[in-house]
């Protein structure tokens, strides 16, 4: 087994194409930690990818190189999501879906805006976003853990992590494992 200290030997970035121009910012900031990061670390490769908001999980979908790339990502998340003990959804869900022309039903993933994959000899060591309990990690949460030497997880915990994100007051304040954050407001210096 790897040194759990050591930075991964391959990181991949996926980006969702065709997104609304207000994650663009999102897209931009996770670019430039990632060429921080390239420039900083001994990471063997560093790659950027593109999926789309969902995919089918057919015999077609397979026949198409891009998307059984996606497709054996996805598997290869879930394989490590399992052996972790830690939870995809409700990033990446996956559904049901029947066409109401054809009656054809097949199987859906939902993919989500930004994910981050880690490497190691070509094992997934890491998946963000993803859920470790009631912890959520997130890909710049892993980004500056990574950026910090740090290989363990970097998570942001909500004082009430029952609530849902619509539901959740914007003046909460956040928690991470090793200190609390205050939101800023416009009038504070």
């Amino acid at each position: 087994m790897k040194n759990s200290q050591s930075p991964p030997q391959a990181i991949e970035l996926w980006i969702r194409s065709f997104t609304p121009t207000t994650t663009g910012r999102t897209h931009e900031r996770a670019l430039e930690q990632l060429e921080r990061l390239e420039s900083s670390l001994p990471i063997e490769r560093v790659d950027v990818r593109i999926w789309g908001s969902e995919i089918e999980c057919t015999a077609r979908s397979r026949r198409v190189p891009q998307l059984a790339e996606i497709l054996d990502r996805l598997e290869a998340f879930e394989e490590w999501a399992a052996e972790s003990g830690r939870r995809l959804e409700p990033f990446f869900r996956r559904r049901r879906a029947e066409s109401t022309i054809t009656g054809e039903c097949k199987d859906v993933h939902r993919l989500p805006t930004i994910a981050l994959a880690e490497y190691d000899g070509g094992e997934v060591v890491h998946v963000a976003p993803c859920l470790d309990g009631e912890r959520t990690v997130d890909v710049f949460d892993r980004l500056d853990a990574l950026g910090d030497g740090r290989r363990t997880d970097s998570a942001l915990r909500f004082e009430d992590d029952s609530a849902d994100e619509g539901d959740r007051p914007s003046g909460d304040s956040l928690e991470t494992e090793s200190h609390r954050t205050e939101p800023s407001s416009p009038h504070s210096g």
